[in-house]
């Protein structure tokens, strides 16, 4: 079975480029977000969906992709077996961070050479990020338009919580130093009562910046259903 990887906000995929280097023992497929169209989370879930049809497997959702899982899980028939959360959320985590960061011209930040790298490291790969890890943070954000950007924050803005209960099993990985998210493990209890938290010492790019450490705790989880050539357990 594999184990479908759900980018963040950028919706690219390239962000997994790290993470996908220590999963070589795993059936991975990443599934982009569309860059055209709509980008409400409903929209979203049902094109992911038709991607993933009636296979079986397991999802990992990062960050903005959290959203989309629950809407799979609570309005498509899909075989999902398990979710892993890495730094996500189920409800707008900051409503007035969401909304000024909308109307931010973020392409043109990204590119002022001392700010840039600054906040990048303060806010969202940490303060030991190397200059690939910059580049790679930097590439995925100018590969999305603008203004898929700014939909895709004003749903952030608009994500309210729901009090719906799933029974699928899930991990939630939870970064230790998340200035952007937090700790979002009292909402992800309520939705998933068969839950467990990892933390893992590190920023909101929590796959970027400690790509060894997540790789080896998604093994420990999900290795024995989503090892190529094997099935379900």
């Amino acid at each position: 079975m594999k184990l479908i990887l759900l980018p963040g906000m950028d919706g690219t995929g390239l962000l997994f480029g790290p993470l996908l280097n220590r999963l070589g023992s795993l059936d991975t497929e990443v599934i982009p977000l569309p860059s055209e169209g709509a980008q409400d989370y409903s929209s979203l879930a049902e094109k992911v969906a038709a991607l993933i049809g009636e296979q079986e497997c397991v999802v990992l959702a990062e960050s903005y992709s959290g959203g989309i899982v629950e809407i799979l899980l609570k309005k498509h028939n899909l075989q999902i077996r398990h979710v892993i959360f890495i730094a996500s959320f189920l409800s707008c985590p900051s409503r007035t961070l969401s909304r000024v960061a909308a109307v931010l011209p973020i392409r043109a930040l990204m590119a002022i050479p001392v700010l840039a790298p600054l906040a990048m490291k303060v806010l969202l790969i940490g303060r030991s990020a190397s200059p690939d890890t910059i580049s790679l943070l930097r590439r995925a954000i100018n590969a999305v338009d603008p203004k898929v950007l700014k939909r895709r924050l004003q749903q952030i803005a608009k994500y309210r919580a729901t009090d719906t209960s799933f029974e699928t099993h899930a991990t939630y990985i939870r970064p230790v130093n998340d200035a952007l998210v937090g700790d979002r493990t009292r909402e992800f209890r309520d939705r998933f009562p068969h839950l467990k938290v990892i933390n893992v010492g590190g920023p909101h790019f929590i796959l970027q910046a400690q790509p060894d450490a997540c790789a080896e705790r998604i093994l420990a989880e999900v290795g024995h259903l989503a090892s190529k050539g094997k099935g379900a357990a």
